[in-house]
């Protein structure tokens, strides 16, 4: 058969382009209630409230299998279910030994997918008496922080600044520190707030880092929370100005001629 003359194959398309259009697939419906969510939800409370937390490893696969169903697509009433199951995983049942929180860690992974309602769920998590400032549960709340700054919810900025400020903790003022690095999308005064926070931090560490003498606890004490954090915070720096330096010096020198000027 002979090819269609050039003219005709184009007044051919042009009839059929708005056929398949018409027929384009819509958007599709809202999913229903997934019956395997709501059963694996019901067998993760169980593993929660186990008093001999004998089962922590089938919850932690539990969570992963609801991470995938999330991840493909989940009615809005599911998702909710799911976010209130991994909230009753911190806040519900013994609490696990703090050297054996896989079931906490799985928790807060899933969360950092959740958006705000993850972010609330982290955050209250971090601030809960469970889980208070004993050094042992140091390497959870870092978890903690690091999925609650991959929900990347600006609402936790403020919040997650303050930690990187004061926290007694070093490792946890890194963390927050690390976790602000994911807002590098957001807009331009989210990032400068960001910069300013931590800027103010690092300068009055770094004048008391400088102050050393044979006594000055103070300034040793600066230094060793200076090597703790600043390379997660040089990070973080990098990511919301678009620059790159490795000390303080550098960046106040670079933020003093360009904190008014666009970035």
């Amino acid at each position: 058969m002979n090819p269609l003359p050039t003219v005709r194959l184009f007044a051919l398309l042009a009839v059929l382009a708005p056929v398949s259009a018409a027929v384009a697939p819509q958007d599709p419906k809202p999913k229903g209630p997934d019956k395997e969510v709501a059963d694996k939800i019901a067998t993760l409370k169980d593993v929660v409230l186990d008093r001999k937390m004998a089962r922590d490893d089938e919850g932690r696969q539990i969570i992963d299998d609801l991470l995938i169903k999330m991840q493909a697509g989940l009615d809005p009433k599911d998702e909710k279910d799911v976010v209130k199951a991994l909230d009753s995983v911190f806040m519900r049942g013994k609490v696990r030994p703090h050297d054996d929180t896989k079931l906490y860690y799985a928790a807060a992974a899933a969360l950092g997918y959740c958006g705000t309602e993850g972010a609330k769920v982290l955050k209250n998590a971090f601030e809960s008496k469970r889980f208070d400032d004993n050094k042992d549960w140091v390497p959870l709340r870092e978890q903690l922080l690091k999925y609650l700054g991959r929900t990347k919810d600006e609402s936790m900025v403020k919040w997650l600044t303050k930690i990187a400020r004061t926290d007694v903790e070093a490792a946890l003022q890194a963390a927050a520190g690390d976790a602000l690095g994911n807002f590098e999308e957001s807009k331009e005064q989210v990032r400068k707030d960001i910069v300013e926070e931590l800027m103010t931090a690092y300068g009055s560490l770094a004048e008391k880092a400088g102050q050393m003498g044979s006594s000055n606890i103070e300034a040793q004490n600066a230094q060793n929370r200076l090597a703790t954090l600043q390379d997660k915070w040089h990070s973080t720096l990098a990511k919301m100005t678009r620059q790159n330096f490795t000390t303080f010096r550098e960046w106040q020198t670079w933020y003093n001629k360009n904190k008014n000027l666009p970035w």
